[in-house]
């Protein structure tokens, strides 16, 4: 599995951009990325010709005393074909647009030792259940597809990296027509690291009455450079973009969302390296933070598995914030917010360690959910939703999660369609769910 920290240090989508890097770049002569795709198209059938698609799933719900209840939802398996140990499928975004279509991005060979991901495109016409056939954007876009959004009116927009040649440079990219072409590419704004831009997550989109894009609150990893993983503290900040991202203010960064932590007579300064945003029924914003790696794992240096998922809320519009709220011990992140028609908020987690009071509880790897019914103040964590469930032990590399990467949807029918890597079966796992009424 490749590590998310050298990953935030590579080129593409977090290279140093030079001010030539950026003015060559706009000379060039946009490329179209996917072509239009026809519908209707079927996921492909196995050789016995048995249809595939969505297959009745159990998701398990905890009743609050420590058991659980049954509850069903629909699950598939997503993969990009051909050679797949080539070819790992690993889902980085969703989006619901307003032609009823939904798009999703995600990058094939994903942590398989291939030297360059490559972003590709597909896009589904009932919630989810058929697909077209994925294609690659773009000759030139490389790298992992972050922070998918869609705007209105067709513009559909995400960041990655663009192929300068021997190096590759960070870009936010724009397609007008619903995702089938990308012809304007915005260079990133480089953060006080020195990097552009790195976040991932979900933004805060805020709407007209149209349901077009009028601000884009997001997170980003501010400080420090050159971070030297886990020892070294992650410093997050908020950002803000009122022309669909394709100009950002200078970070603000929430001196909450640092902490110091003993361990062994020594103090650890900590802090955060992604976060989802949400506005709340109430007017607060919400935002789902990952958080560094404890320090008695310390020993596990290679792996990013082991950290966890705080809350932090801010009343005044993200001007202050609420010191963190640990939600999930470390194991769970990836965290992506979503306010439902009834104004609770979910928020989705991937599950690369079981761990429970301290301990690994499990062998346990997937994807949970856990749900707000006053704003974000706290959690119903005793009834979680086990969303997706599999057991994984990796010999002596016990943390080692075989998971990545996250992404949920609410879709017109008021289904939430969640998505994330399952790197055993080499492909993006879908998930079609709705929370349940409170017992």
């Amino acid at each position: 599995m490749k590590n998310r920290r050298t990953f935030m240090k590579q080129a593409g989508t977090l290279t140093l951009l030079s001010p030539l890097a950026a003015a060559s770049c706009t000379r060039r002569k946009p490329e179209p990325a996917a072509e239009a795709l026809p519908f209707p198209q079927t996921i492909p059938a196995e050789k016995d010709g048995e249809p595939l698609g969505f297959k009745p799933h159990p998701i398990r719900v905890g009743d609050g005393k420590g058991g659980w209840q049954l509850h069903w939802g629909e699950v598939q398996l997503l993969r990009f074909g051909g050679d797949i140990n080539k070819n790992r499928l690993c889902p980085f975004g969703l989006a619901q647009m307003d032609n009823g279509e939904v798009a999703m991005v995600a990058v094939i060979g994903h942590g398989s030792g291939v030297k360059v991901e490559r972003p590709v495109i597909g896009f589904s016409r009932d919630g989810g259940a058929t697909w077209s056939d994925l294609k690659l954007i773009g000759e030139n876009i490389m790298g992992r597809p972050m922070m998918l959004d869609y705007l209105g009116d067709g513009v559909l927009t995400f960041q990655a990296g663009w192929s300068e040649g021997s190096k590759q440079v960070g870009y936010r990219f724009f397609s007008k027509d619903y995702g089938r072409t990308w012809p304007e590419r915005v260079p990133l704004p480089v953060m006080p690291n020195g990097y552009p831009f790195p976040n991932e997550g979900n933004a805060l989109v805020e709407r007209d009455a149209r349901g077009l894009a009028t601000r884009v609150v997001s997170f980003a990893w501010v400080e420090p450079p050159n971070v030297k993983h886990p020892v070294d503290a992650f410093i997050g900040g908020v950002v803000r973009s009122s022309d669909g991202g394709r100009t950002w203010s200078e970070p603000l960064k929430p001196k909450e969302w640092t902490w110091e932590e003993e361990y062994k007579g020594k103090r650890y300064l900590r802090g955060v390296s992604e976060g989802s945003l949400v506005r709340a029924a109430n007017g607060s914003i919400v935002a789902a933070l990952r958080t560094d790696m404890p320090p008695r794992y310390f020993g596990h240096r290679n792996d990013d598995s082991l950290e966890g998922t705080a809350v932090s809320i801010s009343k005044d519009d993200g001007k202050t914030w609420s010191p963190l709220k640990m939600v999930f011990e470390p194991g769970r992140h990836h965290a992506h917010l979503l306010r439902m028609p009834n104004n609770d908020l979910v928020m989705t987690v991937i599950v690369r360690d079981d761990v429970q009071n301290g301990k690994l509880a499990s062998y346990r790897r997937g994807c949970d959910a856990v749900v707000s019914h006053d704003n974000g103040l706290t959690w119903e964590t005793g009834r979680r939703y086990v969303l997706d469930e599999f057991e994984y032990y990796d010999n002596d590399k016990w943390f080692n999660g075989e998971t990545g990467h996250l992404y949920s949807a609410l879709l017109n029918d008021g289904n939430i369609l969640t998505t994330y890597g399952n790197y055993a079966t080499k492909s993006a796992v879908l998930i079609r769910w709705k929370p349940i009424a409170r017992f």
